[in-house]
């Protein structure tokens, strides 16, 4: 049973790289392949030296970008003006 569970959990993290190496903007074609063989060849050491070694991401991340934290400051500003 405990090996099921951790079977399982090595699989949603390797999953969740495999996503994550393919929905990355910043990386070339050539590059995403190569992690993803990397991932595939050498699953658990290949997943750790993938977030290691990644690029960090993209100004905004994944939660949005900087124009939206702009936006909520000048917000904030109108509301309370100093």
């Amino acid at each position: 049973m405990l090996y099921g569970v951790i079977g399982f959990v090595l699989l949603l993290i390797w999953i969740v790289t495999m996503v994550d190496i393919f929905r990355r903007a910043d990386l070339s074609r050539g590059k995403k392949a190569a992690w993803a063989l990397i991932v595939l060849l050498v699953p658990i050491i290949g997943v750790i030296a993938y977030f290691i070694v990644r690029p960090p991401d993209p100004i905004g991340g994944r939660f949005g970008t900087s124009e939206s934290s702009a936006t909520a400051d000048e917000q904030l500003r109108s509301r309370h003006p100093a």
